[in-house]
């Protein structure tokens, strides 16, 4: 990494990428993978509560399914697996810890800790309909009508409604005796519900040994090792530690890079795509996507300071180079950033604070951005998967506001959240623009944001 000196305009700019998280109890890299004896584990219990944890999980139980006490959750997801024959590739080499907060990111150590435990395969009866219920018509033709929701099964615990079970009702709305009523999330609902983990997991993460940062690491040793780039430090976007240094800067634009990084690596489908075509997606919203987050977080203060995720504050006045100019370079630089920062407040964070926007809809909005289908370079395979995922995303997105509005002021808010999207692309493409003005003049940037941002591909 360079030092302070060589932290220059560029830098600056480059700091309006920030990214934050909610207050949140927070859970390490370590935490996700499983120890040799799990903290989450269940006990040892009696048999008056035998069925009370889910084996697999920990989550609460809905009694024996295939020889185990298992939660709906767990049951459901050992048939579908059993039934499909899928053979599912873990990528932290079987490390995956599985409880409730997790079970969703690993679909190959939560089936193998299904068999670990003593789910029997042979148990699920071959003679029983795809959800071992009555099917439902009406509930399946809403199905039909969510266009690629079934595919967008590739994101963790997204699926069919009428092959979704990951989320647990009481035993007694599941009694044969019971009528067919359906009490489970639809498939919007489980959409949102897994952006919401996945945001979770990537803010979260925490390195389990300490790494050793590289000024200069490859694109795709980035994309199999985010903390090359810079440690998993906690993400604290409050405005508590004061003015930002450029050092600071330097350091909250890379911890926002591997916070993209690791993103694009949860979210499906993007996280199982060639490493060159993620790079491709990241390299075209990374930009944009940064900056929401960054005015999101932003826009809860009261005033229009920007805070970035190590609880700084980007200041509006500071000197944003270090080199010695010219006073006409000087005089093009600060009408540069303070345009950029003056559309920034007003195009972007103005409007979060106009339209009250939730977390649920930034969320939302952050996975339409991610799951670009038309970027340079990604196969025909991929960019179906991702156009299916976006689709699946956006219909989440106008069911969730339809609940919430009446049908006019749904249909009206669902077009400013995608508006947001276009305001902040075009705030991205100046700051992207300022960042090539600064290199071309000699300040220098950081070899990873110039990896990024400023060369073709």
């Amino acid at each position: 990494m360079t030092d302070a000196g060589a932290s220059t305009a560029a830098f600056a700019f480059a700091a309006l990428m920030g990214c934050g998280s909610p207050n949140q109890p927070t859970f390490s890299m370590e935490s996700l993978l499983k120890p040799e004896i799990s903290d989450f584990s269940p006990k040892p219990t009696g048999n008056t509560e035998e069925s009370t944890i889910c084996s697999v999980c920990c989550d609460e139980a809905s009694g024996r399914h295939y020889g185990v006490v298992a939660c709906f959750g767990c049951k459901g997801f050992f048939r579908r697996t059993v039934r499909a024959g899928k053979n599912y590739i873990c990528r932290y080499d079987q490390k995956c810890r599985i409880d409730k907060a997790g079970r969703n990111v690993c679909r190959s150590c939560r089936f193998q800790k299904c068999l670990d435990v003593g789910m029997e395969p042979d148990a699920i009866r071959p003679d029983r309909d795809k959800t071992g219920r009555q099917k439902n018509p009406r509930r399946n033709a809403v199905v039909k009508k969510l266009s690629g929701a079934s595919m967008f099964g590739d994101l963790p615990c997204v699926n069919k409604r009428d092959d979704s079970d990951d989320n647990p009702t009481s035993p007694s709305s599941r009694a044969e005796s019971a009528p067919a009523v359906d009490v489970r999330p639809s498939p919007c609902d489980e959409i949102l519900t897994t952006l919401r983990e996945i945001e979770q997991i990537c803010l979260q993460l925490r390195d389990v040994a300490p790494v050793s940062p590289m000024a200069r690491p490859t694109l795709l040793d980035c994309v199999h090792r985010p903390s090359l780039i810079t440690p998993r430090s906690q993400v604290v976007f409050e405005a508590l530690n004061g003015p930002a240094s450029l050092t600071s800067i330097a350091e909250n634009v890379r911890r926002m890079t591997v916070l993209v990084f690791d993103y694009a690596n949860t979210l499906k489908p993007i996280a199982d795509i060639q490493p060159e075509e993620k790079i491709a997606l990241i390299r075209n919203c990374i930009t944009p996507f940064a900056l929401l987050m960054l005015c999101f977080h932003s826009s809860k203060n009261d005033s229009d300071a920007i805070v970035l995720p190590s609880g700084h504050t980007l200041p509006s006045d500071m000197s944003l180079f270090t080199s010695v100019l010219d006073d006409d370079k000087r005089h093009l630089l600060m009408i540069a950033k303070c345009d950029v920062r003056r559309a920034l407040v007003d195009q972007v964070m103005h409007q979060l604070r106009k339209l009250h926007v939730t977390e649920t809809e930034l969320l939302a909005l952050k996975a339409i951005m991610a799951l670009d289908p038309n970027v340079k370079g990604l196969s025909m395979k991929s960019s179906g998967h991702l156009l299916v995922g976006r689709e699946s995303v956006q219909n989440a997105l106008f069911s969730h506001l339809m609940v919430r509005y009446p049908p006019s002021e749904a249909t009206a808010r669902f077009g400013h959240l995608l508006l947001l999207i276009a305001s902040v692309t075009k705030v991205a493409s100046t700051l992207t623009g300022l960042l090539q003005f600064s290199k071309d003049i000699s300040l220098g940037v950081d070899p990873l944001l110039d990896e990024l941002l400023l060369k073709e591909f």
